[in-house]
């Protein structure tokens, strides 16, 4: 027995129903009403909805501002929305103010999304042949059905206020058919053997999406191991995972996908479903995507407090010398009157005629006026030697290194930025000469050229739908730290005696020493926020005393016989972040021009100003 029951049936009555305002279920629960978005611009954006009798077409004008979607309304379509959503992403906050408009959001070529309000079915069929029912929803909606000779059979179907192509796509689908969409909007239903006849061919230009470049950057550090896969690839061979992704929704031994490098275009050949269900998968992944600028500040500050206080005898403290010309005869003094110099070396006959010379000028010794006796001094003390500095010192030198390197990357884009010099060094090698004998030669190092600088790497990710950054990082620094002062050894080098003796192998030679500070780490950070990566702090102290034997040890008395010198060196090593996520034209403005504005506090009698006037006008 076959049945048709109408619960509304007729296209004005449907129509009518269609078109009844929406009731308010749900009302706004504090906050200011609106739509906003932590942020805008991006096509992956959250948004939190707080409205109350707000018309549809303001509501799906913030969204697309919001967003930087496209999205279109059908004219003629009035109705207000009262919603609260919090936190939800876009795509699901337009499809539920639509549904609350009684809406459908479809999707057309190139991503573009219409707003449209179909008519709704309200039908109940009993073991009714599917090709009345696809009669039925054409003459409510208004398309153009076609349906092949091949579908048969009976349905049983009751439907409430649904949209009639998901009407009829449920319908035809409960007999194992399919509805194949042509152009100009024409439907037709056809068994799901028919659809492999139905080969369609369709080529897709691809915008931003491309393969991973083969050329990648690193950091070269013992503290980093290098997880990339390391198998080389094969000529021709492709590391493309959208290519990959499209490959598995081909239909097996029936469809074909192919990659045209050189223009960037994928071609697919497949049924109309499958091509359909390719292009949404390429226009949701193949979009502008965001890029992130990362400023970074690396310093390095020194503090050195240096007292020295008292009175210093110099580097050699206090000294008393004797310097001998020659050996004399006699002293000037008055010898011979019984004082204690006749005692030390004058000759005890000082009274009697020609005594007091001494005992070398002795008659009896020395033939008469054979010997000369200068007037010179025997002995001297001598104090030239002696230094004695009051030292009343207080001293604090603090010194600043600053890097600052700059780096603008694309979302999800590995990138690096080195800013230095390769310094090239030799080395000894010993080797047997024609005779036998070792020679020692110099060659370049295993390990020249060191590049003496700052390296940052860095591999942003914006969290869909924020203005969040998941930020890997590895900021690396080098410098030259040996304390060579000389033509064979630089500042930074120091020098090393190679071979021995005194043979010809024997010398020296320069090689540099190298300070390097490391840091990996993977931060979650706010567009425009500043966090410090990493912090080291050395502090070092070292006091020494010197002081004169005994008299230093005098009470109070004694600080005027010592010096006491102590000095404290602090020094600190931050190392600051800040990304900035540029969505549109307008933030690349504004990035450029906080940098620039940076370049001139730092230069402000420079020509830069007029430069960037000559180059930007203004």
């Amino acid at each position: 027995m076959q049945a048709l029951k109408y619960v509304f049936g007729g296209v004005a009555l449907a129509l009518a129903v269609a078109a009844l305002p929406a009731q308010d279920d749900q009302a706004t629960q504090g906050g200011q009403e609106g739509v906003s978005s932590q942020a805008s611009g991006d096509r992956a954006s959250r948004l939190t909805l707080r409205l109350k009798d707000r018309d549809l077409r303001d509501v799906i004008d913030s969204i697309r501002r919001k967003t930087s979607s496209n999205i279109i309304m059908e004219p003629g379509i009035e109705a207000s929305v009262t919603i609260d959503l919090q936190d939800v992403h876009w795509r699901q906050a337009l499809t539920l103010v639509a549904e609350q408009a009684d809406c459908v959001v479809t999707e057309g070529d190139g991503g573009v999304l219409k707003i449209e309000k179909p008519p709704r079915v309200y039908f109940a069929f009993e073991n009714t042949d599917i090709q009345k029912v696809i009669d039925t929803i054409a003459k409510i909606s208004g398309a153009n059905i076609v349906v092949a000779p091949e579908v048969k059979g009976t349905i049983t179907v009751r439907l409430k206020n649904i949209p009639w192509r998901d009407a009829l796509d449920a319908a035809v689908k409960t007999l194992g058919f399919v509805v194949v969409e042509e152009d100009f909007g024409i439907l037709r239903v056809v068994p799901a053997a028919n659809i492999q006849q139905d080969l369609v061919t369709q080529a897709f230009q691809l915008r931003f999406v491309r393969p991973a470049s083969v050329f990648q950057p690193y950091v070269t550090s013992e503290y980093i191991r290098d997880l990339r896969n390391q198998t080389k690839m094969q000529r021709g061979m492709l590391n493309f995972s959208l290519l990959d992704t499209l490959k598995g929704m081909v239909t097996p031994e029936i469809g074909s996908l192919e990659y045209i490098a050189e223009s960037n275009i994928i071609m697919v050949k497949d049924t109309r479903p499958v091509v359909d269900a390719i292009q949404r998968t390429i226009e949701m992944l193949d979009i502008e995507p965001s890029q992130v600028q990362l400023d970074v500040r690396f310093v390095t500050t020194s503090n050195d407090d240096l007292l020295d206080v008292g009175i210093s005898p110099g580097g050699n403290g206090w000294s008393a010398s004797l310097g001998l010309g020659q050996i004399p005869t006699r002293l000037p003094f008055n010898l011979g009157t019984g004082g204690w110099d006749d005692r030390i070396i004058a000759n005890p006959l000082g009274d009697t005629p020609g005594g007091g010379a001494g005992p070398f000028a002795d008659d009896t010794g020395n033939l008469p006026a054979a010997t000369t006796i200068p007037d010179v001094v025997f002995g001297a003390l001598n104090f030239q030697q002696v230094t004695a500095t009051l030292r009343l010192l207080k001293r604090d030198a603090q010194s600043t290194i600053l890097q600052a390197p700059q780096i603008t990357t694309l979302d999800n884009q590995m990138a690096t930025i080195f800013v230095g010099e390769a310094v090239r060094y030799a080395q000894a090698r010993v080797e047997q000469g024609q005779a036998g004998g070792l020679l020692l030669a110099l060659e370049e190092g295993d390990e020249s050229p060191v590049n003496i600088g700052f390296q940052l790497l860095a591999t942003p990710h914006i969290v869909p739908g924020t203005d969040k950054v998941i930020l890997e990082v590895i900021p690396q620094r080098t410098a030259l730290s040996g304390t060579g002062s000389s033509a064979i050894a630089p500042a930074g080098f120091d020098i090393f005696e190679v071979g021995g003796g005194t043979s010809a192998g024997a010398g020296q030679i320069a090689l540099p020493r190298v300070a390097s500070s490391t840091l990996q780490t993977t931060v979650l950070l706010k567009s425009g926020q500043t966090a410090v990566l990493g912090g080291l702090k050395s502090k070092t102290e070292s006091e020494s005393t010197t002081a004169l034997p005994l008299l230093g040890d005098i009470p109070i008395l004694g600080y005027l016989f010592k010096n006491k010198v102590k000095q404290e060196t602090t020094s600190t090593l931050l190392v600051f972040i800040t990304p900035q996520i540029i969505r549109n034209a307008e933030d690349v403005s504004d990035s450029m021009q906080r940098a620039l504005k940076e370049r001139l506090q730092d230069h402000p009698g420079s020509t830069l100003n007029q430069s960037m006037k000559q180059i930007f006008g203004g």
